[in-house]
């Protein structure tokens, strides 16, 4: 990993998330478990099963890709916001070789694609840490 290598050394974990090219194929069985836990009517399900599945279905690469990597980041946001709420600080990474991740941790590239490393640990309370400069939010969006 070139970059980020302070974090990877003193974090206790570093976590890689990962997404999922073909996780509809679980979403009849999502679907199902909510019927039986009652929170939808078959209906309901069918509907939302006919309508999406046959997207995803039909979908190629890239928009499968695209779909697991916003699932994925959303996952890792939800997951840094959790570790904060509980005295944890994290670092997301880009900078490593995402063409032998997958296969490093024995999954299929083809499915698994890598979207972020995420180091997390408990803040040195005798470590000052510089103010960083972000882009101003005016800068990086445009709302139309």
């Amino acid at each position: 990993m070139p970059f980020n290598y302070p974090q990877v050394d003193t974090a206790p974990a570093t976590i890689m998330v990962f997404g999922n090219t073909k996780s509809y194929l679980k979403y009849r069985d999502l679907w199902n478990g909510m019927v039986e836990e009652k929170k939808v009517t078959p209906e309901a399900r069918d509907a939302a099963v006919n309508t999406f599945l046959p997207l995803y279905e039909k979908a190629d690469r890239q928009m499968l890709v695209a779909d697991a990597m916003v699932d994925a980041s959303l996952v890792a946001m939800q997951l840094m916001l959790v570790a904060r709420e509980h005295g944890y600080e994290t670092n997301p990474m880009a900078g490593y070789d995402t063409s032998k991740a997958a296969a490093e941790f024995g999954l299929d590239p083809e499915q698994y694609i890598p979207v972020m490393a995420i180091s997390i640990g408990k803040p040195d309370p005798s470590e000052v840490v510089p103010d960083t400069v972000r882009y101003d939010v005016k800068d990086v969006t445009e709302f139309a």
